[in-house]
């Protein structure tokens, strides 16, 4: 997902626990915190609860119980990658 998505400016982790440093701009690494909120919220709005972390709450963070499936696991990440899409236009659209 960082190769296609600007917003995602770092991702960091192993295995199941993985999180998403989210920026305005990869150069100057702004944290994109309002942007992170609104992904966090349309997440919700489909089914998958996320939350965010970190100092500026930019961080998306992703952790799986061992015991997900793989069509649960894939229709999260649909879910998130959706999210993701949606507020990077909506956020590009007002830069």
């Amino acid at each position: 997902m960082q190769e296609e998505f600007d917003i995602i400016g770092d991702v960091r982790g192993l295995g199941a626990d993985v999180t998403m440093e989210l920026v305005k701009d990869r150069k100057t690494k702004e944290p994109a915190t309002r942007e992170t909120h609104e992904i966090v919220k349309e997440c919700m709005k489909n089914g998958l609860i996320k939350r965010n972390n970190g100092m500026f709450d930019n961080v998306l963070v992703t952790l799986m119980p061992l015991v997900i499936t793989q069509e649960q696991l894939f229709r999260g990440l649909e879910i998130l990658e959706g999210a993701i899409r949606k507020v990077q236009r909506e956020y590009l659209r007002k830069k």
